[in-house]
């Protein structure tokens, strides 16, 4: 593939450089079926952050960029999302796409935030802690939106650790590699933009909501549906890269799978929030 190091345009995720000294999260401590490490990027020629950085293959990392970069036109709480380059000495990658020898990995600002699953896993009452999350979500005001986005993007892996409780109030969404139906799609599993595919938040978070908290955002998924025909699903996705991870066949599913999908958003959302019988 050809990364173009052009300033990219607005929403877009931004190009970076994984520094040395990445610690996986295995070392740390902290409980992850991938390859993920905690570290730091050079943004830039000069400006340094700390990042959650993953080494994951070709088509999830195609997933990562393409369904980060609809949630930050969306105006959605995804953190800031890099693709970086990563030397072999930096992050020993074993999985991600080369590039002149460097690895493609995708970062994300570390937010510092932890993930529901944390949160009830170090509980003493479980049950408590999950009603407590669940209270944290609805009061943000954004559990509409986050059905009606998982929906659009068929997303079949929103457990509870890839949501994050932040300080402010605020969740963060992350961990996308699993939308359009899992990592591994191949364009005939979007061939019928209608279908409706697993949902974790029914199974975990869906119970825990009165059928009135059901019905507000059922309407909000709408709602959010209404602001989908707005947003240029081939253009985010070639700004970011995507088109030059996936084959021009691959490339051209999604985003018809995207495009045909918008107005059956509120209907597979309301399902997710079991409304319908």
């Amino acid at each position: 593939m050809t990364v173009v190091a052009a300033a990219p345009p607005s929403n877009c995720i931004n190009l970076a450089r994984v520094l040395a000294g990445a610690t996986p999260f295995k070392d740390l401590g902290i409980p992850n079926v991938g390859e993920t490490y905690r570290g730091q990027i050079l943004v830039g020629t000069s400006e340094v952050r700390p990042a959650i950085i993953k080494d994951i293959p070709s088509r999830e990392l195609a997933n990562e960029l393409l369904a980060t970069a609809l949630g930050t036109a969306l105006a959605l709480p995804v953190p800031r999302a890099y693709l970086a380059i990563a030397p072999q000495a930096a992050l020993p990658a074993k999985h991600a796409p080369k590039l002149s020898g460097l690895s493609l990995v995708f970062a994300t600002a570390d937010v510092a935030s932890p993930s529901v699953a944390s949160v009830v896993r170090t509980a003493s009452d479980q049950s408590a802690a999950i009603r407590a999350a669940i209270e944290f979500l609805m009061k943000s005001g954004c559990l509409g939106d986050l059905y009606g986005f998982d929906s659009w993007v068929a997303n079949v892996d929103r457990h509870v650790g890839n949501i994050l409780l932040g300080g402010t109030g605020w969740p963060w969404l992350i961990d996308h590699g699993r939308c359009f139906t899992g990592s591994l799609w191949k364009a005939s599993d979007l061939a019928d933009p209608s279908l409706i595919f697993t949902s974790r938040l029914k199974q975990w978070l869906t119970p825990g909501l009165t059928k009135e908290n059901r019905e507000k955002y059922a309407d909000d998924a709408k709602d959010l549906a209404s602001k989908l025909k707005g947003v240029d699903a081939g253009a985010l996705a070639t700004e970011n890269w995507v088109a030059d991870l996936l084959d021009a066949s691959d490339f051209s599913a999604v985003v018809a799978f995207l495009i045909g999908r918008v107005d059956h958003v509120p209907r597979i959302a309301a399902d997710a929030l079991d409304l319908i019988a």
